[in-house]
């Protein structure tokens, strides 16, 4: 794990995240879990990132959801653990209250130290699930670190959620023809986790 900050890798994604945004002139917001606040500083390590950058959570524990995620007790009652379902709600849930026009979230286990004790439920330290909502799909993916270095996976969580948004937004450019992307220019300047890693879902 680097101690350069943010890490090269990370500043190229946001770097890029950054200049796609300003060029379509559109908005980002965040909720972030395990990695405990690491995408956001890396965003707004960017200069000018209040340009594009709405802001965002740390729902670190089920409590916080309750305050900041739109869940009821029955939400916390029902919970087994991160998942792509719950990582897609997080980031449809900030979209509403946000009104960015994408929206990125994660929930994963960074070590074994969580006092989250599920029945039955073994915690699958170094995987993460993500989720992005859009303006026309919500999709997820997950990661899998390999590692239960808690420091270690935090950062690979964060670096790993940049970059599942870029791709999103570099497929958006692709499918966008010509022209509305040549006016934008002009005018601007789930399911369980899986081993394919990403799926996508229509907006409900």
């Amino acid at each position: 794990m680097t101690t350069e900050f943010p890490p090269s890798e990370a500043s190229k994604i946001v770097t890029r995240i950054s200049q796609i945004l300003i060029q379509r002139n559109e908005t980002i917001a965040v909720s972030e879990a395990a990695c405990g606040g690491l995408m956001s500083s890396y965003l707004v390590s960017v200069p000018g990132a209040s340009q594009w950058f709405h802001g965002g959570t740390l729902v670190y524990s089920l409590k916080s959801r309750l305050k900041l995620s739109g869940w009821d007790e029955q939400d916390i009652h029902n919970y087994t653990g991160p998942s792509v379902d719950v990582a897609l709600r997080l980031a449809r849930n900030l979209k509403f209250e946000l009104g960015a026009t994408y929206t990125l979230s994660e929930t994963g286990y960074a070590s074994r130290s969580s006092n989250l004790k599920l029945p039955g439920k073994e915690q699958a330290v170094g995987v993460v699930c993500y989720g992005v909502s859009g303006p026309k799909e919500d999709v997820s993916a997950t990661h899998d670190t390999g590692s239960e270095d808690r420091c270690y996976n935090m950062q690979q969580f964060a670096i790993h959620g940049l970059k599942f948004l870029l791709q999103q937004l570099e497929e958006q450019d692709k499918e966008e023809p010509p022209t509305k992307r040549a006016r934008v220019e002009e005018n601007s300047e789930g399911e369980a986790c899986d081993e394919s890693g990403t799926k996508k879902s229509p907006k409900p």
